[in-house]
């Protein structure tokens, strides 16, 4: 009799756990673990791992919560993170079907798309030899992801004005948007980004800006808190429109932005407002 009584007070095994239980473990791992690992452990974890919600973040390496999607798509200086991964390696290959059929048993496993809210990963093809394949991904999430809350252009370089738009249009419920290593961040993009989608607090581009950009941030993004424009051309006017003009702004990354030349005079103004500014 005692040694049942000890058996029961066992803890139970991984694959006993409820599938709640599992399912808020595993939508916090990487797609790969979800697609090529969890499904095959036992029964109960596949069960768990066929769950809608349990592809509602498609970060490419880590878990769902608010702060992990934050640095994930707007803050960390280096633009080509460990974050930055491929699951399927789309990003290598010379086939840009690859990079959409992926896309497709994605949204497939997410129930249809209704349950995404983060997608952030490498679809796009980078083989010059091969055709885009930009406008398909994006047309494929404008039309199946409508409750996408943070994104990634990152690695997009040939999607047209309407593909763009077409997100803009479709996923209204956007707050995070990273544009680094994009040709996306112009005023014409960034005033339809306003337009349509008016919970935007996050925005990140690393690379050429546009000459007062600045003006478009004020102007469009009222709600702004992260700004993450680290290793961009960033001069120092833009520099003191951003601060004295986001009123919102709580984090501003300028690291590596060697155009500067005043910006230590201008952080020292503003660092009684802006809670966290990373430069070098």
């Amino acid at each position: 009799m005692e040694m049942e009584m000890e058996d029961q007070k066992t803890t139970p095994p991984w694959e006993a756990l409820p599938s709640l239980a599992l399912l808020n473990i595993f939508c916090r791992t990487s797609i790969r673990d979800r697609s090529h690992n969890i499904p095959f452990v036992c029964t109960s974890w596949a069960h768990a791992a066929r769950h809608p919600l349990c592809w509602a973040s498609m970060n490419a390496e880590n878990n769902t919560t608010s702060s992990a999607a934050d640095h994930a798509f707007v803050m960390g200086s280096y633009p080509y993170d460990l974050t930055f991964v491929d699951p399927f390696d789309g990003w290598c290959s010379p086939d840009p079907r690859r990079g959409v059929a992926s896309l497709q048993g994605l949204i497939g496993r997410a129930g249809g798309g209704a349950a995404v809210t983060s997608l952030y990963f490498f679809p796009f093809r980078s083989s010059a030899a091969a055709p885009s394949n930009d406008d398909a991904i994006l047309r494929l999430i404008a039309q199946y992801c409508p409750n996408l809350k943070h994104i990634s252009f990152h690695g997009s370089y040939n999607a047209s004005q309407e593909a763009i738009f077409g997100i803009f249009h479709s996923c209204t419920k956007l707050e995070l948007v990273d544009f680094s290593n994009s040709p996306y961040f112009n005023p014409l993009i960034l005033g339809e980004l306003s337009s349509c989608c008016p919970n935007i607090r996050g925005l990140r581009r690393n690379g050429d800006l546009e000459p007062l950009f600045s003006y478009s941030l004020i102007t469009g993004f009222p709600s702004l808190r992260l700004l993450n424009i680290a290793y961009s051309t960033l001069v120092d006017k833009d520099l003191l429109n951003i601060v004295t003009g986001c009123k919102e702004l709580c984090y501003l990354d300028i690291t590596g932005c060697h155009s500067l030349a005043y910006y230590m005079h201008i952080i020292k103004g503003a660092s009684s407002r802006i809670a966290q500014i990373v430069y070098d």
